[in-house]
């Protein structure tokens, strides 16, 4: 595996990378219909990371790694943008550049994915967007389904919260409210438990996708509701804050049981605290077959195939997402990838 870092100006300015995505985007686009696309000697998949660091794209490039062995791709040039918008751009019109036959790209900023989809598409590449969000000429959109991961977490809670007398109170933290995956999260969860008149959501607040800012909705949300029973966080990081929020509370609240936590994800963190009785359950992501079926879906179309999608219209391909709890951990962990 090449990494590219030397063909990247670090010194262009965001109004050179405003021009470069305009210049591209007037561009024709001859592309994105599967027989358009070609196999360029060494046959070379490039990947644009969002973040090199995060053990989440971590397990996303090993399942690029190990699928390629099935099909004759001979190399990977990696990109990490470290969670920038204008790294991203640049680096990933430098794997453009040499010479590779499919870009696989985890946006930081979907909404800069178009001078990218361009360039990509002249040169015809195919473009497969791996999670986060999608915009544009796209050719393959591949992300966890997050709904389905909603409608676990409430499943999860209403069984919890069984028999208890009078209306549960819950509660959620979200992500940033422009996070594309935070609407099918929190509506795979409020349309389960509105058909449940036993259980109330009674507050939603954004933990800012941050330890800190679970941390500090937890707090606000305890302060405020006193009988809550149970609390629904959005990703990993905000379930760790509310999680040192209830401990601080301190008195019988015990995150099994009062209130019930659950996260969503997968992260080691959220594992940590299952171990630990800390995090009564947590929905799962598999971004090593995320990876994966990215590989499968650049070889279909690089061979002149339709690949399959869960929604044609959307091109997109949903992954599944699975309940873990303490006491389905360590299969969990013995599976992981």
């Amino acid at each position: 595996m090449k990494q590219i870092t030397a063909l990247l100006r670090p010194n262009l300015t965001k109004s050179a990378l405003a021009a470069l995505a305009m210049s591209f985007a007037l561009l024709p686009i001859g592309a994105g219909q599967a027989a358009d696309f070609a196999k360029k000697d060494p046959l070379t998949i490039g990947y644009s990371i969002q973040s090199a660091q995060d053990p989440y794209w971590q397990g996303y490039l090993r399942g690029i790694k190990e699928q390629m062995k099935k099909y004759s791709f001979t190399d990977l040039l990696t990109q990490d943008s470290q969670a920038s918008a204008q790294k991203q751009t640049s680096g990933s019109i430098a794997l453009i550049n040499n010479g590779i036959s499919a870009l696989i790209i985890s946006p930081h900023e979907p909404s800069a994915l178009a001078a990218t989809i361009a360039a990509a598409h002249r040169e015809k590449i195919p473009v497969i967007v791996g999670d986060v969000g999608a915009s544009g000429d796209y050719d393959g959109f591949i992300l966890s389904d997050n709904y389905a991961g909603g409608v676990l977490a409430a499943e999860f809670i209403q069984n919890a919260l069984k028999g208890k007398e009078g209306v549960q109170e819950v509660a959620i933290i979200s992500l940033n409210p422009t996070t594309s995956v935070n609407v099918p999260r929190t509506k795979g969860f409020t349309d389960t438990i509105g058909k449940n008149p036993n259980i109330k959501v009674v507050s939603d607040i954004s933990g800012k996708q941050t330890l800190e800012g679970g941390f500090a909705a937890a707090q606000a949300i305890l302060a405020a509701n006193p009988n809550i029973a149970a609390i629904y966080c959005l990703n990993d990081s905000m379930a760790a804050g509310a999680s040192q929020a209830i401990d601080q509370a301190g008195g019988d609240k015990n995150q099994l049981t009062n209130p019930v936590l659950v996260g969503f994800n997968g992260d080691p963190i959220a594992l940590e605290l299952l171990a630990k009785g800390k995090l009564a359950a947590d929905v799962a992501q598999d971004p090593y077959q995320q990876g994966v079926s990215a590989v499968d879906m650049a070889w279909a179309y690089l061979n002149g195939e339709t690949p399959k999608f869960t929604d044609a219209a959307t091109k997109t391909l949903n992954v599944p997402v699975k309940l873990v709890t303490p006491e389905t951990l360590e299969e969990f962990k013995k599976n992981l990838k």
